[in-house]
């Protein structure tokens, strides 16, 4: 399905790819204007009488915004006279500021005849959930949410209103205005617009404005923009329009320079900047500081486990965004035991919506803690944040939140004592399969049967490990000896046990789960690649796993499958049985480089490169189809997959901190490289690396010999540079 979405904050517009949201008894896909959960704009299309344009080209890379171009048919405008094609040039062009919707539009006659048309945008507001609006129609079983819609109409403006169930109140303002020309009446029609005079070789522009409002519906909402509310500004001009859009752009610049700058490679740059644009699109502020949202256009909201990931990917490019995600995710951690949402003390959520059905109780949203991992994660993100900024006075205020954390995956995580941390759903409309494969047939043996829980997940233990190590040394640099070694201890422990409980000899992999029975979940699955990222295997198991996620059965050659093709389960055009996901493909590539396998590194970004080319605007989705290379010049997308993803935006990031083998830490007062290029990147200049107080810039080359020489262009860290392995030749040219 093709669509386009811009989104600035929590304002997001989903439209066909020619800019409208055609009504939904039309197409129910989805499309509309959406803020806090809701559908605030449900049918969104330009019309011109008589109807004389056809579409030339659009242009949506810049995210918040999109452009579309357009020329004129061949337009007999009487007996005697004849406007010939191409002779008009009209531009529509929206975007969203995170408070409102606009959209500018131009027609320039480059005719010798003055022309009159007119231009109208008809819409629509039904002010559906979400979930309402995934579902293509309102939910059976939620028929009591039928709502009632009030239209007021001015001269130039059309006002939906709706009182929600909650009592809260949703209205959308429509605005328009044409520079020197009245508006249309249309009585009582959901249309605004105006009839256009446009001399010969002249131009008209007119804007439209929509603001939407859902008051109080998200707790600690806050915007993320220093500008006021629209809502209090509900007159607006062309000039005004111009400004807001040019403080997009002034923003979007500050974070592209805030990140390292990259060279040298088109193809890789290509590809990271996209990255960074998108990551900068899903960032959102609730009141704690910006985060990612999982992905447009359904998962625009708070994600535990995506949001967590996301942000830890993103530490090599900004530091703040995993600070501003653990805010958020610390000021929603539980605090009671409640079954109907999964919730228990010290958990971090899963998911936190807005919408009508969630503020209704009709679903268990608001937050939702249906998540096995996003806890783990929360701890690790935390740890690294330390490592890479020493930011101490910060952290001692995160420390609740941190032994919190602690408690729950102790307490309540382990369920029956035995080291694990397990999940087993009790919330009725809750998630069955509560890690990142959480679709309901993830979990399978080898023999096709679902696993029944309670479930350790493989991936988990490694994440409770690295929580529990890095954390016994974040510990120790804060001066809590006691908290450091319980931590160690810990670590020391669930490895032993990992290893003897989930280790497959006969198949050189790790299992994917252990069942309620405590039995292996055998499947070969891509879970055991990020094992490795955790570091919980001794090198000589580390190889023989990178060994085995190398062979045909699991690397596509784009990728890492979700799934053995071996299996009897494997479907590559399945979510998550035989998928390609790249976020889950670059936490492997970075565990293959923690141990130093280059070779591995090298073959899966290769892969990864290749299927970014084949996407458009290089923009990897959230998942795409696990067909082989050999069998297709480019990846085959999955049909509903989200994009932009956040994670999947995120993993050229970490992929490049993979390449240079980075790895700060700044309360120790060093930098780790162990830098190795693939083949496809003889050459990579990476300047202003975020340090601590200071900046690292790097320049790799691949020499004929396939060695990287790394040469160190300047230092303001502070630190001392460290090579960590003795393959590589580096070089600091700022001696």
């Amino acid at each position: 399905m093709k669509f386009t979405v811009i989104k600035e904050n929590d304002l997001f517009f989903v439209s066909n790819s020619s800019g409208d949201a055609p009504h939904p008894s039309l197409d129910p896909f989805g499309y509309g204007l959406f803020t806090r959960d809701t559908r605030v704009l449900s049918q969104w299309t330009w019309t011109t009488a008589p109807s004389v344009f056809v579409e030339l080209a659009s242009d949506v890379s810049r995210n918040f915004e999109a452009i579309y171009h357009y020329t004129n048919r061949e337009w007999r405008l009487s007996e005697n006279v004849v406007v010939p094609r191409e002779s008009l040039y009209a531009t529509r062009r929206q975007f969203v500021d995170g408070h409102r919707f606009y959209e500018q539009g131009e027609i320039e006659n480059f005719s010798t005849e003055t022309i009159t048309l007119e231009v109208a945008y008809e819409m629509d507001a039904d002010f559906l959930d979400m979930f309402e609006v995934r579902a293509g129609q309102t939910l059976a079983d939620r028929e009591q949410l039928k709502r009632q819609i009030e239209m007021e109409g001015g001269a130039q403006s059309r006002t939906f209103r709706y009182m929600a169930k909650d009592g809260t109140k949703c209205t959308t303002t429509v605005r328009f205005s044409a520079d020197h020309h009245h508006p249309s009446p249309f009585p009582g029609l959901p249309k605004v617009g105006a009839r256009l005079r446009i001399p010969p070789r002249g131009k008209c522009t007119w804007v439209v404005s929509v603001t939407p409002s859902v008051a109080g519906a998200m707790d600690a909402s806050a915007s993320a923009s220093p500008r006021p509310p629209a809502a209090q500004r509900m007159d607006v001009s062309l000039k005004q329009v111009d400004g807001e859009r040019r403080q997009i752009v002034r923003d979007y610049e500050n974070w592209l320079h805030k990140a390292p700058r990259i060279s040298g490679c088109k193809a890789f740059t290509t590809w990271y900047y996209r990255g960074l644009r998108d990551v900068r699109m899903l960032l959102t502020d609730i009141g704690h500081g910006r985060f990612p949202v999982a992905g447009v256009p359904w998962y625009a909201v708070p994600f535990g486990r995506d949001s967590l990931i996301t942000a830890l990917q993103m530490l090599p490019a900004d530091a703040e965004v995993a600070r501003g995600t653990l805010a958020t995710m610390a000021a929603f951690q539980g605090r009671i035991v409640d079954p109907s949402r999964d919730e228990e003390p010290g958990k971090i959520m899963h998911e936190l919506r807005a919408g009508e059905l969630t503020r209704t109780g009709k679903v268990p949203f608001g937050p939702y803690y249906g998540t096995i991992d996003a806890t783990p994660l929360f701890l690790n993100l935390a740890a690294d944040y330390a490592a890479w900024t020493a930011d101490q006075e910060w952290l001692q205020t995160l420390l609740p939140a941190v032994d919190s954390a602690f408690m729950w995956i102790e307490r309540y995580g382990d369920r029956d004592g035995d080291g694990f941390v397990e999940y087993l759903s009790e919330a009725a409309e809750g998630i069955s399969n509560q890690g990142w494969k959480d679709s309901g047939d993830a979990i399978q043996h080898k023999e096709g049967t679902l696993a029944t829980g309670p479930i350790a997940l493989c991936e988990v233990q490694g994440y409770v490990f690295r929580a529990y190590r890095r954390w016994g040394e974040v510990f120790a640099w804060l001066h809590m000896p006691e908290q450091a070694r319980h931590c160690q201890e810990r670590a020391d422990r669930l490895r032993r046990h990992f290893i003897e409980s989930f280790w497959l000899d006969d198949e050189d992999a790790v299992a994917l789960a252990l069942d309620g029975n405590k039995r292996p979940v055998r499947t070969l699955t891509s879970n055991m690649g990020q094992v490795l990222w955790s570091e919980i295997l001794p090198q000589t198991l580390a190889d023989r796993v990178i060994d085995r996620m190398l062979g045909d059965d699991m690397f596509s050659g784009f990728g890492v499958r979700t799934l053995s093709a071996n299996e009897i389960s494997y479907n590559p055009l399945s979510y998550h049985n035989g998928s390609v996901w790249p976020h889950d493909n670059s936490l492997i590539i970075a565990g293959m480089a923690k141990y130093g396998r280059h070779d591995a590194v090298a073959q899966l970004v290769e892969g990864m490169l290749t299927a970014a080319e084949g996407f458009e605007l290089f923009r990897l989705p959230e998942l795409f189809a696990g067909i082989d290379a050999k069998r297709v010049s480019r990846p085959v997308p999955y049909p509903v997959s989200c994009s932009p993803q956040a994670w999947a935006a995120a993993s050229p990031v970490l992929i490049l901190a993979a390449m240079l083998g980075l790895n700060p830490d700044v309360p120790a007062g060093r930098v780790y490289l162990n830098p190795s290029l693939p083949i496809s990147i003889p050459r990579l200049k990476i300047e202003s690396i975020g340090i601590g107080n200071g900046k690292l810039s790097i320049d790799l080359h691949r020499t004929s010999a396939g060695q990287t020489q790394c040469h160190i262009l300047a230092n303001t860290t502070g630190l001392s540079v460290h090579q960590t392995s003795p393959r590589e030749v580096i070089e600091d040219v700022t001696q």
